[in-house]
């Protein structure tokens, strides 16, 4: 099935630069595209063909490493006052020295879902360094999609602080009266803070982002459609009237148009920011077929009984965040996170 994926999208993209006459500028342009979106397909292939060797590491600890040189790499720059913000020319967000903006948000919540679920299973476990470890990365991951400002980022930020702060007073078994009442004590006073100074903090560090989106609230006249699509929605109009009246849609409507082809001839609605849409009209029908045959793949692998796990979880996070949020498979970061946690759904796999 890899090989069928990775031969016919190169076949699409061979077929796109002689049909729609690629120059070579374009055709190395779409060749690094095409690279970064493959990668999602290579790293879980990698992994099935050394998962004997892969097996007897502890592949979920990659994720918590990552977790930790993230939080740093974002945490070191911001308390030394370096870095740069979320968005240019405005107060909005912190991004330190990293490049993309939704790409670190994406980063963060990727990184998050793995720390909160090692940090419960570390409480089950009863190995209280490690727990206090994994407690002070989970904050340190809070602080981080609270400083980067993104919509999605906040929310799920807070979504799983009210999961975690949930398992700890209902959903995780105790046997030490002690442990029990430290955790009830820890909880108590997590959701005071939160309440008390918890929420006066981040409105303080997402000031600048709230103040973005009540102006664009104002300038949309309060649609709040194109608010919470960031305008995608009508970037998505635009990008399907371009691919359905495209002078070659007898070609492209199969094979699609192509990314750089597409940014030359519409500009702006040549990228809509949504990852499924972005496939359609970049790849055609056929493209978008063979995305959703390998996405329902691993939902299958994923949602098996007996096999859910955190990876299961993971996935769906991303492909929610790769269709309203997009730059997860054309971003190298990105297709590079989706590819890792496919190929820890691949180790999941016993036979």
């Amino acid at each position: 099935m890899t090989y069928g994926f990775i031969t016919t999208t190169l076949v699409i993209f061979l077929l796109q630069s002689v049909f729609l006459q690629y120059s070579w500028s374009w055709m190395i342009a779409d060749l690094s595209v095409y690279v970064k979106y493959l990668l999602w397909i290579l790293i879980p292939y990698f992994v099935y063909q050394r998962k004997e060797l892969i097996s007897k590491v502890r592949y979920d600890r990659l994720f918590i490493i990552i977790s930790v040189l993230f939080t740093l790499g974002l945490l070191i720059p911001y308390l030394l006052g370096l870095g740069y913000q979320t968005y240019d020319n405005s107060d909005a967000g912190y991004k330190g020295y990293f490049f993309a903006n939704n790409d670190t948000s994406f980063a963060f919540i990727v990184s998050i879902t793995f720390t909160v679920q090692a940090l419960i299973d570390s409480i089950k476990e009863q190995t209280h360094r490690r727990s206090l470890f994994l407690g002070g990365l989970f904050a340190g991951n809070f602080i981080c999609l609270v400083l980067v400002g993104t919509k999605t980022g906040i929310f799920y930020g807070l979504v799983t602080l009210f999961y975690l702060l949930w398992r700890l007073v209902k959903g995780i078994k105790r046997q030490a009266l002690m442990q029990q009442l430290f955790i009830w004590l820890f909880s108590f006073f997590g959701i005071f803070w939160l309440f008390i100074q918890g929420f006066p903090l981040m409105i303080q560090a997402v000031e600048g982002t709230y103040l973005r989106l009540v102006y664009f609230y104002h300038l949309f006249d309060g649609d709040l459609v194109r608010l919470i699509s960031s305008s995608r929605s009508d970037f998505l109009i635009g990008g399907m009237s371009a691919f359905l009246e495209d002078e070659w849609r007898h070609f492209t409507m199969i094979f699609g148009q192509g990314f750089e082809y597409r940014l030359a001839n519409f500009g702006r609605l040549g990228l809509i920011e949504m990852d499924f849409f972005d496939t359609l009209f970049g790849q055609g029908f056929l493209g978008t077929s063979l995305l959703l045959i390998m996405g329902a793949y691993f939902l299958y692998l994923a949602f098996q009984p007996s096999k859910r796990s955190v990876y299961s979880l993971a996935l769906v996070v991303v492909f929610f965040y790769s269709f309203f949020a997009g730059h997860v498979l054309y971003s190298a970061l990105s297709s590079t996170f989706l590819g890792l946690i496919c190929g820890g759904i691949i180790l999941t796999e016993k036979e």
